[in-house]
Formats: C-alpha cells, structure tokens, sequence
C-alpha cells in the first residue's frame, strides 16, 4: 500500500496511529505529497501520482495493493481495519455505530477548525481577519467541551478510531496552540490523553514540520 503523507497533518497521523495499532503499519510505503526539494520553500506544487490519487488535492491519501485509490481518514482507517479477520477500531453497530460518527466528526472539525486558524494566522497582518481567528477559536473550543463528556466511554472500551481521533486533536492542540490552555475546564480529557499519550502508536508518530526517517518515511 501507498500512503501520500505529509509530516505535520493530523490526518495523516490519524491514519499511522491506526496501522500501527491494527500492526500494519510495514505494508504501508510512505511517500511525500510535495516534491522533495520543496520541503524548505514551502511551495505547494503537488506530486502528479498524489493528485492522480486524489484530485480533491487533500491529504492524505492511500493507493491499496488492488490499486483502488481512497481518500479522506476516516475511510482509509476503516479500510485498514477491514484487513483484519474482525474489525478492531470499528466494530460497532447499532446506536454505538453512529455516536462513533458523530464523535469523529466533532473531532475532525476540531481539526478543521485548528487547520484553518493557523492559515489565517499565517497570512500577511493587512489581510488577516481577527474575527475568523476568533471563531475558529471558538469552534475549537466547543468540539473539545463535547469531547470532554465522551472520555466515560473511551474509559470503559478498548482503542478505538473514536478515541485516536481524540487523541490526536488533542496532541494538534499541543503542538500548534500549548498556551491556548485546553486541559483548562476538561480535567477528564486531560487525564484521559496523558496516559493515551504515551502509546507507542503514538509517540513514534509525533508531528513535525520536517519528514520522518525511518524505514518507511519518503526518501
């Protein structure tokens, strides 16, 4: 399987936290959405193979060993987890299946919402709206409040997708905007990713703003 990756994107990372906890994660190649020497210029020129992959042009996106191209995480790590006998990060049904939708959406807009702060904050001060910042702020802000209740049920169920995504929303927090303070208020989800934390899936997938070396990681 290719995996088109980049090093900072949370989507990405949620689609490595899961192969590596479903453990196949060494049938994945990694490859680079941007061409290599572009790393420092920060040019947005894609890959052809990933646009021919995914012409919507978003990260990430994985090209199976059937040669069948899929995008959006969620779907990847649904397929991932379909390569097991039973399904280990999916197996709900019934009214448990659809509050796993709906936590992934609220933790994917989370996502969203941080993604989307930071692009705003990137561009020039004359042109950089304060009050889009602001809501994305607040969205950011409200997704977490929801997840906060749902730490019960991550408590009581083995990995799930449900909880990676939690996970890794709060370790974007982390990396992009520490002094926003989100532990403040949601003691439960702030004990709760402390321990999570530390799995290995996820500390051998820790954003960065350079590529990864290893045996997998873009030459």
């Amino acid at each position: 399987m290719k995996l088109f990756w980049t090093p900072a994107s949370p989507f990405v990372r949620k689609v490595m936290v899961s192969a590596i906890e479903i453990g196949v994660v060494d049938r994945i190649e990694i490859h680079p959405t941007y061409w290599p020497h572009e790393w420092a210029t920060h040019t947005v020129d894609f890959d052809p193979a990933f646009v021919a992959a995914n012409p919507v042009g978003r990260i990430p996106a994985l090209i199976t060993d059937d040669g069948v191209a899929l995008a959006e995480s969620n779907w990847i790590c649904t397929y991932l987890d379909s390569l097991l006998d039973r399904p280990r990060l999916f197996p709900f049904t019934g009214k448990a299946h659809w509050e796993m939708l709906r936590l992934l959406a609220i933790a994917d807009g989370a996502l969203e919402a941080m993604i989307l702060r930071r692009a705003e904050t990137l561009r020039h001060p004359p042109e950089r709206s304060g009050d889009f910042i602001g809501k994305q702020r607040d969205r950011i802000a409200r997704c977490f409040d929801q997840i906060e209740h749902a730490v019960p049920a991550f408590e009581t169920s083995p990995v799930n997708l449900m909880q990676i995504a939690a996970g890794i929303a709060c370790s974007y927090m982390d990396f992009r905007y520490a002094d926003d303070g989100w532990r403040n208020d949601r003691p439960q989800l702030a004990r709760w990713y402390e321990s999570f934390a530390q799995r290995p899936s996820m500390t051998t997938t820790a954003p960065g703003e350079t590529p990864q070396r290893g045996p997998n990681a873009p030459r």
